[in-house]
């Protein structure tokens, strides 16, 4: 039988019995050389989005969790990020212990997503054999209280088994991992606070109290960048990457680029008219789900008020 050591070297991990190299040696920080790793970073493209991982995008070999409570949008948020990284060029999956590839696939096409490749798996050692087979650059679990191993493991042991196995296994192939973890009913991480402390980045994500189509996150650590809070709207189509802030139960949004303009127009045309139908904000905005995502915004400001529904629908002022 092997036995746990510690000496000048390293220590060797009871479960895994694999050696974790340490430094004893006290050197000055300007003289320590900086591994070319951190120069790989990558990013979605999505301003406010990046923000949330400090701006410097993610890190290969970097674990975060994202944790919030049932029907918060968690799955919905991160299948959208992983689109927006295919686009840039990079190979991402969702591995759901939950849901099967239909259901995940019913909810990348509601929100159009397509390129992210999907599967249903419970084992993390056929999942991180999977994602080295593919050579994924960023992978997310869902979730934590679902995933299994191969050892007969249970309860805390299998906990510390499977942090220590996500978090060495990031780091061996330099891939990120994001897990999902749930809240329970009193707002509580479910299960223990092991993966949260042992993973580089912790994002909470809860449902705004006065508005229920606003999501607000909050970074409570990251390693590799500052740590924050921002402010999504939460459409039927996906969030809407556009920070808004949440003062006193209003919504405020900070428009840009082609967005503004946008807004702008459908505003304008609201104010003049005194009325404003769906088909003249997409003519307006040259887009039907830009024109719904406004409109949505606009009552919640409260500078427009809806009246009836679909096509027949009309927003006065």
């Amino acid at each position: 039988m092997k036995k746990s050591l510690t000496n000048h070297s390293g220590s060797v991990n009871i479960l895994t019995m694999k050696v974790v190299k340490t430094n004893n040696t006290f050197t000055r920080a300007c003289e320590v050389k900086i591994p070319s790793i951190y120069n790989r970073r990558f990013k979605t493209g999505e301003e406010d989005l990046d923000a949330l991982f400090g701006g410097a995008g993610f890190l290969p070999g970097m674990s975060f969790t994202l944790a919030a409570g049932p029907g918060t949008g968690k799955t919905t948020l991160l299948i959208q990020m992983l689109e927006k990284l295919e686009k840039t060029g990079k190979k991402t999956a969702y591995v759901s212990a939950e849901e099967s590839v239909e259901q995940l696939a019913f909810t990348c096409k509601r929100i159009d997503v397509r390129s992210v490749s999907v599967a249903n798996m419970t084992c993390i050692e056929d999942i991180f054999e999977a994602v080295e087979k593919n050579k994924f650059d960023i992978v997310i679990l869902d979730s934590f209280p679902a995933l299994t191993c191969r050892k007969k493991l249970r309860g805390r042991r299998l906990e510390e088994y499977l942090s220590n196995y996500i978090c060495s296994k990031a780091k061996e192939l330099e891939v990120v991992v994001g897990i999902i973890l749930h809240f329970t009913k009193t707002g509580t991480y479910k299960g223990s606070t092991l993966l949260p402390h042992s993973v580089d980045c912790n994002i909470i994500m809860t449902t705004a109290k006065d508005n229920p189509t606003i999501r607000e996150i909050d970074v409570t650590k990251n390693r590799f960048g500052v740590a924050g809070y921002t402010a999504f709207m939460m459409t039927e189509f996906g969030f809407d990457f556009q920070k808004v802030e949440v003062v006193e139960g209003d919504v405020i949004s900070p428009k840009k680029g082609k967005k503004a303009e946008n807004v702008a127009k459908v505003t304008e045309a609201l104010q003049q008219n005194g009325q404003l139908t769906l088909k003249t904000a997409i003519e307006l905005t040259g887009c039907s789900l830009k024109a719904q995502q406004i409109l949505r915004e606009l009552c919640t400001i409260g500078t427009a008020k809806k009246t009836g529904r679909g096509q027949t629908a009309i927003w006065t002022s």
